[in-house]
C-alpha cells in the first residue's frame, strides 16, 4: 500500500504541471484587453462599427476576464501546493484546509489522488472556457469592425 511519503512528490509534479498550464490564461486575457483596446479606440475615432458584435465583443471580454481572474487564482493555488508537497507535508490535510476556507461542499473523493485529478480537470476546464471567450471575442470584434 502506498504512503503520502510515496506519491506526494508525483502530486505535487501533477499540481506543478496544472499551474504552468493555467499561466497560458495570462497571454490570454492580455490578448483579450488588447483587442477590446484596439476596438473601442477604431469606434472613437469614427470608424464604423457593428454595434450587436460590439457588444458581444465587450461581454465576451468582461466573461474572459472573470475566468481569467479564477484560472490566475487556481494557478497561484496549484503552484503553492506544488511547492509545499515536495516536503514531507499531507497532501490530503492541504486539500481539506483549502476546502474549509473557501467553502467548497464537495463530497470526500476517494484518494488524494482522484481528488487532484478532480481540481485539475476543474482548473483546466475553466482555461477552456477562457480560451472560448477569447475566441469568441475575437470573431466578435472582427466582425464589429469589418467594414
Amino acid at each position: 500500500m502506498l504512503t503520502d511519503d510515496d506519491f506526494t512528490p508525483r502530486l505535487a509534479a501533477d499540481a506543478a504541471v496544472t499551474a504552468g498550464l493555467l499561466d497560458s490564461g495570462r497571454p490570454l486575457a492580455w490578448v483579450s484587453g488588447t483587442m477590446l483596446l484596439i476596438m473601442a479606440v477604431a469606434w472613437l475615432m469614427g470608424h464604423p462599427v457593428a454595434l450587436p458584435a460590439f457588444v458581444g465583443a465587450v461581454l465576451m471580454a468582461t466573461v474572459q476576464g472573470a475566468f481569467a481572474q479564477r484560472v490566475r487564482f487556481d494557478a497561484g493555488i496549484f503552484r503553492f501546493w506544488a511547492s509545499r508537497w515536495h516536503h514531507p507535508l499531507s497532501p490530503a490535510a492541504d486539500l481539506a484546509a483549502f476546502d474549509v476556507r473557501v467553502g467548497r461542499q464537495a463530497p470526500p473523493a476517494a484518494s488524494v489522488e482522484a481528488d487532484l485529478a478532480e481540481r485539475r480537470r476543474g482548473a483546466i476546464r475553466l482555461l477552456m472556457w477562457q480560451a472560448a471567450c477569447t475566441t469568441l471575442q475575437l470573431g466578435f470584434t472582427a466582425i464589429a469592425l469589418w467594414p
